[in-house]
Formats: C-alpha cells, sequence, structure tokens
C-alpha cells in the first residue's frame, strides 16, 4: 500500500473508492486503482501497486503531452503570472516537464529559460526557478522527486508549482464524469496538503492562490504556488549572541542603597549581574507587582519611593523602554540622587 506522500505514514488514511479499469495490453500498468485520503494532510491519492519506474516507462511510451495541449489559454495564463510576479528578480528558469513547450518558448522572451521532459538529456547546470506545471500529480515519490530537482536550483531558487485543485473537483462535472480520476494523475492536492509537502522540503511558500483555465469553454481549476528554498541566515542566533554580549557587559558592583526603578523582562536577564549592590528596593507602577519580591527584595511603588529614597541615593533605571518617563518621574523628587542607566548604545 502506498503511503501518503504529505506525512509518509498510513496512519491517517482512509480508503475512498476502487476502480477497476480496462486497459491496453500495451500499457503495462496495473488496472486497479485504491483511491485514498488522509485526513491529516488533507491529500487524496491513489495507488495501484505500480512503482515510479512503471509509470516512467509508460510516459516514455505514451507521453502525449509533447504535440498536445487540451487548452487555448493555459500557457498564456501561466507565463502572465510568472512574469508579473517576478519581472526582474531572476534570470534563469527550468521548465521541468516541459510538454509541448508552448510555455517555455513564451518565457524565453523574458527568460533565459531550457527544458526538460522525460526521454530528454537532463541540463547539467542550476537555475533561479523551476517551473512544476502539471507535473506533481504524476508523480509516484515526490519526496525523491523534490530531493532531486533540488540540485538544480540556485541558492534561495524558486520553484513554480502548478497543480489541478482538489478542492474545486465537484465544479468540474461539466467536463467528464471522474476525469481526474485516471492512471496518470495519482496525487490529488489541494493547498494545504501542498504547502504542507513544500514545508516539509524546507520551501516557504511567497504565492498561493487558486486559479483556472478554461477547457472547451469550461473552467478547469487549478493551484498555482511560487515557492522559495527558506536559507536559515542565522538571525536568530545572531540575536542571542549579541543580546547575550549587552547582557554580559552590564556590571554594577559595590553600589550602596540602591534602587533598581522598572520591574520586567530585561530585569530577570541582567539581575545576576547587579546583585552585588545593596540593593534597598525594587521599583515598578505595575499594581499586581507591587510587594512581590525577588530575591527577598520587595517591589515598591513610585509613592512608596518618594517617601523612602534620600539625597545621595542612586537610582538604576532598568527599563529600556520606559527610561525617557521614569527619569522625568525621578527629577521631580526634588533629591540628590545619583541616577545611573545601561548606556546600552
Amino acid at each position: 500500500m502506498r503511503y501518503c506522500n504529505i506525512c509518509n505514514t498510513k496512519n491517517y488514511i482512509t480508503k475512498l473508492f476502487t476502480f477497476n479499469l480496462i486497459l491496453p495490453s500495451e500499457i503495462n500498468l496495473n488496472n486497479t486503482l485504491e483511491i485514498y485520503y488522509c485526513n491529516k494532510c488533507n491529500f487524496y491519492y491513489s495507488d495501484s501497486n505500480n512503482n515510479q519506474i512503471d509509470y516512467d516507462n509508460y510516459y516514455l511510451k505514451f507521453n502525449n503531452y509533447s504535440d498536445y495541449t487540451p487548452s487555448n489559454n493555459k500557457d498564456e495564463l501561466c507565463y502572465n503570472f510568472i512574469s508579473n510576479y517576478f519581472n526582474e528578480k531572476i534570470k534563469t528558469i527550468l521548465d521541468f516537464g516541459c510538454g509541448n513547450k508552448f510555455l517555455a518558448n513564451k518565457l524565453k522572451n523574458n527568460f533565459e529559460t531550457d527544458t526538460y521532459d522525460i526521454g530528454m538529456e537532463k541540463p547539467n547546470k542550476k537555475y533561479d526557478m523551476i517551473i512544476l506545471s502539471h507535473v506533481l500529480e504524476h508523480i509516484y515519490d515526490i519526496d525523491i522527486f523534490l530531493n532531486s530537482i533540488e540540485s538544480q536550483l540556485n541558492e534561495l531558487g524558486y520553484i513554480y508549482i502548478e497543480v489541478p485543485n482538489a478542492d474545486y473537483y465537484n465544479l468540474l462535472t461539466d467536463i467528464c464524469p471522474l476525469q481526474e480520476i485516471n492512471i496518470e494523475h495519482i496525487n490529488f492536492f489541494t493547498k494545504y496538503s501542498l504547502n504542507k509537502l513544500m514545508i516539509k522540503h524546507s520551501y516557504y511558500s511567497c504565492l498561493l492562490t487558486d486559479d483556472y483555465f478554461y477547457i472547451n469553454s469550461k473552467k478547469y481549476y487549478v493551484i498555482r504556488g511560487i515557492f522559495q528554498k527558506y536559507n536559515n541566515n542565522k538571525s536568530f542566533e545572531s540575536y542571542i549572541n549579541y543580546g547575550t554580549n549587552i547582557i554580559n557587559s552590564i556590571k554594577y558592583e559595590n553600589i550602596n542603597n540602591l534602587y533598581l526603578y522598572g520591574c520586567g523582562q530585561f530585569l530577570y536577564k541582567i539581575f545576576p549581574n547587579i546583585i552585588n549592590c545593596n540593593i534597598i528596593n525594587i521599583v515598578d507602577d505595575n499594581k499586581s507587582l507591587l510587594n512581590k519580591k525577588i530575591n527577598n527584595i520587595e517591589i515598591i511603588n513610585y509613592e512608596i519611593l518618594k517617601e523612602k529614597i534620600k539625597d545621595n541615593d542612586s537610582i538604576l533605571i532598568t527599563s529600556m523602554i520606559g527610561e525617557n518617563s521614569i527619569r522625568k518621574k525621578i527629577e521631580t523628587l526634588n533629591k540628590k540622587i545619583n541616577i545611573l542607566t545601561l548606556n546600552i548604545s
């Protein structure tokens, strides 16, 4: 049994239907289609006990996409979608599964475009974008396939994906009954399942939308998605390292009669760096903190501070966000107070 290609398990699978087809004797594919649904991934797919080699051999012999298109505006809409989004963002494109090359020939007006389809020699180079237009619905092992094409994608490169939209299959009844249930379309994507698949492969969605083109004046609904390879630019690690260095640089020792003004998340982090001072109180105007303690040091408010503080006492302002307003309040005390700040630039 074929597993769900999104979560790679059969734990959430429901079997929906079984179809027994009559195929030409020359087609070496099993003729029983079992349709499954993964309720974890919202992913539909079929299984007929074939494998990717079976499908590759089939398409080598029976690939009618090289000189056939069912739609008079499919490639035009795809071309407009890609051109409008990218404009000058990319230069090179590989149309993977290029079929009749109509789309690739249009793209050559704006981009350096190469083509590949089954039976052709694969270009040995990298690209800014790979187009998978009506390809993924044909792939037996999607994980292996996506891993293989990644080697042809430049760093931070894009993948354009267009697939039939399973969320709209109920509106396809005016084209042909069970049009999408066949020996070639074996994966049936929703936007949710497609996005989940690409996230699993470390791509994020730049644009993911419902759309359609026309087949015999009937709307054929598709998903159009642009995905970019995620590059961990170490932003979070840089943030941690920078902040840690700043906090470790804060040192206050041997200050007598010191008040800390501002009891918040930042104080919690720097408190170990000032614990060797003679701290009288922590000051904060948050009523919920009044009379609470940190390390046995009581938290008071501004009104209590006015009564307690004496000339030549020190206040360290430990709130960076509220530093200006706290300083103004301290200055209204009319006492000789040594105001200290964290001096973080």
